[in-house]
C-alpha cells in the first residue's frame, strides 16, 4: 500500500531524527496502552484480579552480567505496571487467564487454588460470568474504536496536511492516460455515489480507493476540468506483471516552490552554476517574461521549447512576520542535451490512442506506424515529441503507414500539458499534442554514421539484448546510485521496455559513462559485446531541466466540533473498511502478503507521519486503532476475537468448550500469529535492511 511505499522512501530520514522517530513511538505507545486499558478497566469493573499490565512483553533479557526483562515496572496495589522489553504489544496478566498456550492450564489450575470444592477463586477471570468475560474480552477492541475517532476529530480541529488530487502527469499507455484525463484535471470523486469532494487525498483517499477496486473491474472517477465535472469509468492495472498492486498512472500537481533536488541531480546536470543559486521554497514567478500561474503552464514550457535557452525569474523570501524580506534573482535554464549514441531503435505502431484526443478525433488508429508529423521524420522515436513540439496549437498533415499505405491526415494539434517521462506500465512514449503513444522495441533501425555505436560495431538490424554499466573508478566515487555489482540492465528477460533501459543507462547517468551493449548479430545467434560512451547531442534535446518542485500539502481544519467528530466517525469506519477488504483480498489472493509490513514498516509510517505534523500523526494512529480493532477481532484463537467465539460457545451450550480442544485450538492460533509475525518482520528486514546497508 501507499504506506508501504513511504516507509521505504523515509526510512534513513528516520534514522537521523530523533524527535520524530519518539513521537512515532510515543503514539503507537498510547494505542497499545488504550487498547489494554480497556481490558483492565472491563475487568476492575468486574472484580477481576489483574496482577500485571504492560505496555511490551516483558520476556527476560541477558546482556553480559545484566538480566532484566522489563524497561521499566513499579508495583502498585495488587498489580504490577511495566513497559516490556519486547516491543510488539502488551498485555494484561489476570487471575486465570494466560494467552500463552504453554502456561494456560497451569494458570488454569492455580485459579483454583484455595476455592472450595474444584471451584475458581472468586476474583479469577474465569469465576466470571459469560457476559462479564465477553465485556472483558471486547473493551480493548470497544476502546480502540472509541480512540480512533477522537485521535481524528483532534486531528481535523488541528489541522491535517493532504496532497491535492490534482493531475500534474499521466503516464502515457497507462490506465488514466488511455481513459482521457489530463494534467490540469482535479479528481473529486472515486466511489460510486460519493459527492464530489475538493480535498481528496491523492495519497490515502485516491490511492486506497484503487487498491480496493483491483485490476479487474473499472472504478468510476469524477474529475473537475475547468467548469466542467466529467466522469470516467478506468481500470487499474498493475505497470508490471510482479508489482503488488495495480495503478491509475498518474502523479499529483506540483507547486512552483523549488525543492531540495535528489542526490546526484547536480552531477547528473553536470553541476551547472544555475543550480547553485537555487534555494529550496523560492518561487518560480515567470518564463521569458512572461508571469507564470501553475505547474501545468510550466509542463507546456519544457515540452514545447525543448530546444531553448530559458530565462527564469525567482522570488526569494528571508526571515518571516514583519522581519519577512524578499528579493528576485535570474537564472538561464539551458537546454538539456540528447545523450547521442548513434542508435536509432524501431518503433513500434501506435499502441494506445487517447479518448478525445485530436487523433482519436481524426481517425487515428491502434496499429498505425507514424511516418512523419508535418516536415518531421518520425525516425528517432525518443526525441519525436520535442523535435515536432514546433506545431503545437496548429494543424498539421500527419503521415501515417496503414495496412502497407501511406495515409495523411490533417490534425489540429492541441497545447501539449506534459513532456515525456518514462517510468511505469510500458514506459511508452507519447506524443502529447497528438494523443498517441508508442514503444521502442530493441532492434536497431538504423546507426547513425560517425557516432559511438558505429564506432563500436554495431549494425541496423541487431538486437540489443542487455546493458550493463561500466563506470571508471573515478566515476564509481560520484554521488550517484550505481547499480550494485555491475548488474546489466535486462531488457528481454525481465520484460522490460527497451526505452526504459535506454533512458536509464544513456539519459539519466552523468555524462562520459560507458555502457557495455550485448546485442546479438542480425541473421545468426552470435551474440557480441560493444562498449558505448554516449555524447551530448548538439541539435536534439530532451525536455527535462532538472528543477524539482514541491508537491503542494494544504491544510484542512474542521469548520466545528461537530464536523470534527463527524469526520472522526468517517475516518475510523474507512480504516475498518480498509482492513476488511485487504484481509478478504489477502485470502483470495488479490493481495500478496508482501505488500503488508510489521512492526518496523508501522514505526518507519508513524515517525515519517508525525514529521508531517502532529495532525497527521493521529489520523495514521486512528488508522492503527481501526486495524488494531479489526484485526484483534479476527475470530482466531488467542486473540480477543478467539476468547469470544469461545464464549458464545459456553453461553449457548450452558458450558466451556473442552479443555483439551481449547488446548489444540489456542496452540493452533498461537502457532498461526507466530508464523504471521516471523512473516511479516521478514518482510521488514527485506525492506529496510538494503536501504541500511546501501
Amino acid at each position: 500500500m501507499d504506506y508501504v511505499l513511504l516507509a521505504e522512501t523515509n526510512f534513513l530520514g528516520i534514522l537521523t531524527n530523533i524527535g520524530f522517530f519518539a513521537m512515532g513511538v510515543a503514539g503507537l505507545g498510547v494505542v497499545i496502552f488504550i487498547h489494554e486499558l480497556g481490558h483492565f478497566l472491563a475487568a476492575k469493573a468486574c472484580g477481576v484480579k489483574c496482577e500485571k499490565f504492560y505496555v511490551g512483553f516483558d520476556a527476560p533479557i541477558s546482556i553480559g552480567p545484566w538480566k532484566f526483562s522489563a524497561l521499566w515496572k513499579k508495583q502498585w496495589g495488587e498489580t504490577e505496571y511495566g513497559i516490556g522489553t519486547i516491543p510488539l504489544g502488551g498485555y494484561v496478566k489476570m487471575l486465570g487467564q494466560d494467552d500463552n498456550p504453554a502456561a494456560a492450564e497451569e494458570e488454569i489450575a492455580r485459579s483454583k487454588e484455595g476455592g472450595e470444592a474444584d471451584q475458581h477463586d472468586p476474583r479469577s477471570y474465569l469465576a466470571k460470568s459469560v457476559p462479564q468475560r465477553m465485556m472483558i474480552i471486547s473493551a480493548g477492541v470497544t476502546f480502540n474504536v472509541i480512540s480512533a475517532v477522537i485521535f481524528a476529530a483532534i486531528a481535523y480541529m488541528i489541522g491535517v496536511s493532504y496532497t491535492p488530487c490534482d493531475v500534474a502527469y499521466a503516464q502515457p499507455g497507462g490506465p488514466a492516460w488511455i481513459a482521457g484525463i489530463r494534467p490540469g484535471d482535479k479528481i473529486v470523486a472515486v466511489t460510486p455515489g460519493a459527492e464530489p469532494s475538493d480535498t481528496l487525498r491523492f495519497r490515502k483517499d485516491l490511492t486506497l480507493a484503487v487498491v480496493m477496486n483491483g485490476d479487474e473491474k473499472p472504478m468510476p472517477i469524477v474529475i473537475r476540468r475547468g467548469d466542467k465535472t466529467l466522469d470516467f469509468d478506468v481500470t487499474p492495472k498493475k505497470p508490471f506483471p510482479e508489482a503488488d498492486f495495480p495503478l491509475l498512472g498518474i502523479s499529483p500537481e506540483n507547486s512552483l516552490k523549488v525543492a531540495k533536488p535528489p542526490e546526484g541531480y547536480a552531477l547528473l546536470a553536470g553541476n551547472p552554476e544555475w543550480m547553485t543559486k537555487l534555494a529550496t521554497g523560492d518561487l518560480l514567478i515567470d518564463v521569458d517574461g512572461k508571469p507564470i500561474e501553475n505547474y501545468i503552464q510550466w509542463e507546456n514550457i519544457l515540452a514545447t521549447h525543448a530546444a531553448d535557452t530559458l530565462k527564469l525569474n525567482f522570488e526569494h523570501t528571508e526571515g518571516s512576520g514583519d522581519a519577512e524580506q524578499k528579493s528576485t534573482y535570474e537564472i538561464e535554464l539551458p537546454p538539456t542535451p540528447y545523450r547521442e549514441t548513434g542508435l536509432v531503435m524501431e518503433m513500434t505502431p501506435i499502441q494506445y490512442v487517447q479518448t478525445g484526443s485530436p487523433a482519436a478525433a481524426q481517425g487515428l488508429k491502434i496499429g498505425d506506424k507514424l511516418v512523419s508529423i508535418g516536415d518531421v521524420p518520425a525516425a528517432n522515436g525518443y526525441t519525436l515529441a520535442a523535435r515536432s513540439a514546433k506545431y503545437a496549437g496548429q494543424t498539421v498533415d500527419v503521415v501515417i503507414l496503414r495496412d502497407g499505405e501511406e495515409k495523411t491526415l490533417s490534425v489540429p494539434m492541441r497545447q501539449p500539458e506534459q513532456y515525456n517521462t518514462q517510468s511505469g506500465f510500458g514506459a511508452e512514449l507519447a506524443i502529447d499534442m497528438l494523443g498517441v503513444a508508442y514503444s521502442l522495441t530493441n532492434r536497431v533501425a538504423e546507426v547513425l554514421p560517425a557516432s559511438p555505436a558505429a564506432a563500436a560495431g554495431i549494425k541496423a538490424g541487431d538486437e540489443i539484448r542487455t546493458l550493463k554499466l561500466k563506470p571508471t573508478d573515478s566515476q564509481r566515487e560520484m554521488a550517484y546510485a550505481w547499480p550494485k555489482d555491475d548488474k546489466p540492465l535486462k531488457i528481454i528477460e525481465d520484460e522490460i521496455d527497451w526505452q526504459d533501459a535506454f533512458n536509464a543507462a544513456f539519459q539519466y547517468l552523468p555524462a562520459g559513462v560507458p555502457v557495455e551493449v550485448i546485442f546479438n548479430r542480425e541473421g545468426t545467434n552470435e551474440t557480441q559485446t560493444a562498449l558505448i560512451t554516449p555524447v551530448d547531442s548538439k541539435d536534439q534535446f530532451v525536455e527535462y531541466r532538472y528543477i524539482v518542485f514541491v508537491t503542494p500539502s494544504p491544510i484542512y481544519v474542521a469548520k466545528s466540533i461537530g464536523e470534527a467528530v463527524g469526520l472522526g466517525f468517517q475516518e475510523t469506519g474507512s480504516g475498518m473498511g480498509q482492513v476488511f477488504m485487504m484481509l478478504r483480498k489477502l485470502v483470495t489472493g488479490k493481495v500478496p502478503l508482501a505488500g503488508f509490513g510489521g512492526p518496523g514498516t508501522i514505526l518507519a509510517v508513524a515517525t515519517s507521519e508525525s514529521s508531517q505534523g502532529i495532525g497527521r500523526l493521529l489520523l495514521f494512529l486512528t488508522l492503527i486503532s481501526a486495524n488494531l480493532a479489526v484485526i484483534n477481532f479476527m475470530p482466531i484463537p488467542v486473540l480477543d476475537g478467539g476468547h469470544m467465539v469461545f464464549l458464545l460457545y459456553e453461553g449457548i451450550r450452558g458450558k466451556p468448550l473442552d479443555e483439551k480442544w481449547m488446548m489444540r485450538l489456542t496452540f493452533a492460533g498461537f502457532a498461526f500469529v507466530l508464523l504471521l509475525m516471523i512473516c511479516v518482520i521478514g518482510l521488514d528486514i527485506n525492506r529496510f535492511l538494503p536501504l541500511i546497508t546501501g
